[in-house]
């Protein structure tokens, strides 16, 4: 069976954990990957880029930080220590930061690179973030389709419901990294996808997608995200820019009844117990459970 010795982070840059920082989660799982010898060659663990970013609107020092990190931290331990060590923790810092990271446009021959590869024919695409994303999502459906005669262990999915594509349309690329997974026979017993999956199950009777026409699709299909979500609009009503903004909407402010909730806290290794959003729960959960992984196979190579 197929193990993936080095795993490209999918966790999007725009994604934040419980402090409510973008890209933290991100940068603490490239350290956790590079610390484990682990992380897809081409990716970065150092002060550079949204890291640096990062660094230097939350005032932590970037020596001690990345070395915190080589320590192989679960994500709450990594938020404890901004916590402890940030100059800058503030509502008015951590709003800044976000925007500057959600906002950034890369350099047009940059992201012009990152288009041809990934099959964005749209030329005013240059959001970084975005641009990430469909990078991330290329790489892992090359990686998963060419080693599926193999037999693949299976892979937490990592990929964030409040994710967005070009589309604007949130928890769709999650929805497809489950399936394919599903489809390449890669996705862990306790994740759900599909019609037994309350969120897929929500999100497409909010946007009017068939979902079972929708597995059948990626089971058989296979097709990369930027292939899916073009599938996925051809199958919907073209829906407005409020219309997106509203399913963004209800979809962050979903959450779990409060004894689901207090059980995926304590799974996920969080200190928080009002915890309760659907998104943020089920993030921690996945990042537990591939820290988990990460260190069992760091073990079992040593």
């Amino acid at each position: 069976m197929y193990r993936m010795q080095r795993i490209m982070p999918l966790i999007g840059a725009t994604v934040t954990g419980p402090l409510g920082v973008m890209h933290l989660p991100r940068m603490w799982l490239k350290g956790v990957y590079s610390a484990a010898g682990m992380l897809w060659e081409g990716y970065f663990d150092n002060y550079k880029g949204f890291n640096q970013q990062v660094c230097d609107g939350l005032g932590l020092e970037p020596d001690a930080w990345f070395a915190y990190l080589a320590t192989m931290p679960t994500y709450p331990k990594a938020e404890d220590y901004v916590r402890a060590h940030a100059t800058k923790l503030d509502a008015a810092s951590i709003a800044a930061l976000n925007a500057k990271i959600s906002s950034f446009d890369r350099p047009e021959e940059g992201a012009a690179a990152t288009r041809a590869r990934t099959g964005i024919t749209d030329t005013t695409v240059r959001n970084s973030a975005l641009l990430i994303n469909y990078d991330d999502w290329l790489t892992a459906h090359e990686e998963l389709l060419a080693h599926e005669a193999d037999g693949i262990e299976p892979l937490v999915p990592m990929v964030s419901s409040g994710e967005v594509g070009i589309a604007g349309i949130p928890h769709l690329p999650r929805m497809w990294m489950k399936a394919l997974l599903s489809a390449v026979h890669a996705l862990p017993a306790e994740w759900k996808t599909g019609v037994v999956c309350g969120f897929d199950k929500r999100c497409a009777d909010t946007i009017g997608l068939d979902l079972v026409a929708t597995s059948a699709y990626i089971n058989n299909e296979k097709p990369t995200y930027l292939q899916f979500e073009a599938w996925v609009l051809d199958h919907i009503a073209a829906p407005s820019a409020a219309t997106k903004a509203e399913w963004v909407a209800q979809f962050n402010a979903m959450q779990k009844a409060e004894a689901q909730a207090a059980a995926e806290v304590i799974e996920s290794g969080a200190t928080d117990p009002s915890l309760r959003g659907t998104i943020l729960l089920n993030d921690l959960v996945d990042w537990k459970h591939m820290y988990d992984h990460v260190v069992a196979a760091r073990v079992t190579r040593a």
